[in-house]
């Protein structure tokens, strides 16, 4: 705001950031935290991998600002993406498992895991809590200015009955409005088309 002499522009973005993550706090203070999973789905020479992220990135914060708890927490990771076993992965038993990735549709990904025998085993995917992480053209689980859209996203997953009316198409489209100025008809014409993942 000081370098574009806007401070009053830059202080509306700052508490459009802030009163969202306080309005998803105060929701689900008091509701019980699931155990969650992230793992970033990589594929490369016909290896697939599955990865946690470190407990200071992004991912991690946003499964505990959406008021669940990193089922990885106790693990020792590296200071990247750290892959792990599928052994790992059932032996953490999580709530809620969510698949990222930067390639390829993460739903895509999501019914292939849920036709996978060995996948079928997890309590998760018997539950029908394996979900393909949101984004648009970037995946909503970055360090970008998207991550407000992923938190508002994971919350509404992790506690559906707290967020009975949440929207990703419209919180979407307002944020690209506030945020950018598009107006209704590019957001439809050039964003839209580009959503992926377990969209509600």
């Amino acid at each position: 705001g000081q370098i574009f002499e806007n401070e009053a522009r830059a202080n509306e973005l700052i508490a459009f950031y802030q009163d969202t993550v306080d309005e998803i706090s105060t929701t689900v203070a008091e509701a019980a935290k699931p155990r969650v999973l992230i793992l970033y789905y990589s594929e490369k020479d016909g290896t697939i991998a599955f990865n946690v992220p470190p407990l200071g990135w992004m991912q991690t914060l946003l499964v505990e600002m959406a008021g669940g708890e990193p089922a990885w927490k106790e693990a020792v990771l590296g200071y990247n993406w750290t892959t792990v076993t599928l052994e790992q992965i059932a032996a953490w038993d999580a709530d809620k498992i969510f698949i990222v990735s930067y390639a390829q549709d993460p739903s895509a990904i999501v019914a292939t895991l849920k036709a996978d025998p060995t996948w079928q085993e997890l309590r998760a995917v018997q539950t029908d809590e394996l979900y393909g992480f949101a984004g648009d053209i970037y995946s909503w689980d970055q360090p970008d200015p998207r991550w407000i859209l992923g938190l508002s996203w994971l919350a509404s997953r992790l506690h559906p009955t707290l967020f009975p009316s949440y929207d990703g198409e419209a919180e979407a489209q307002a944020f690209y409005q506030f945020m950018y100025g598009m107006d209704a008809a590019f957001f439809e014409a050039n964003l839209l088309p580009t959503f992926k993942g377990d969209l509600p």
